[in-house]
């Protein structure tokens, strides 16, 4: 296995999108949400862009984009969750997303669920990022975490490995999509 980080948009603090190409053949490209980025960079990887990465060429992706819900970088939970909610997504998050999820072949979601948002912050992000993405289709790799996340990246292990048609009213709930489009 092996792959290549080709590009990166980033900026004190935040990182907006991650580029890497795989070893596999074709035209296929897999773009993955997360909920907020780590240390990976343009010139360091990281354990969940490797394992993503490899997942990627095993299923045929000669490329993986990485975005997330909330561009603010940080490895800490504790550094970012009082943080005020604009400062979480960061001024080219939304950009990012349309540009880069609109365009993908395979669109996944993964971040398990270890939230560093409270969960009202997340339940708007969601709703937002959805209308943001709207006829776009989505996938998870794997089981829900408990119920109602998507798998992390770094989780796509054994018995978690395949790539699954997703619905967002599976990650929200009831209560928060009164007076939202379904």
């Amino acid at each position: 296995m092996a792959y290549t980080i080709t590009g990166c948009e980033e900026e004190p603090d935040y990182r907006y999108v991650l580029h890497v190409n795989t070893s596999a053949q074709g035209e296929k490209s897999l773009v993955v949400i997360q909920c907020n980025p780590s240390r990976a960079s343009g010139t360091r990887s990281d354990p969940t862009v490797g394992k993503v990465s490899n997942w990627a060429e095993e299923n045929g992706f000669c490329s993986v984009t990485f975005l997330n819900l909330f561009a603010r970088r940080s490895p800490s939970i504790e550094e970012i969750r009082h943080l005020p909610y604009e400062e979480l997504i960061g001024p080219k998050n939304n950009e990012a997303l349309l540009r880069y999820g609109s365009a993908s072949s395979t669109l996944v979601l993964a971040w398990g669920g270890t939230l560093p948002v409270p969960e009202p912050l997340y339940l708007q992000r969601l709703h937002e990022v959805r209308d943001l993405l709207a006829g776009c289709p989505v996938y998870r790799v794997g089981a829900l975490v408990y119920g109602r996340y998507p798998r992390h990246g770094r989780m796509w292990n054994a018995g978690n490995r395949t790539l699954e048609s997703l619905s967002w009213s599976e990650l929200l709930p009831n209560n928060s999509l009164q007076g939202r489009r379904p």
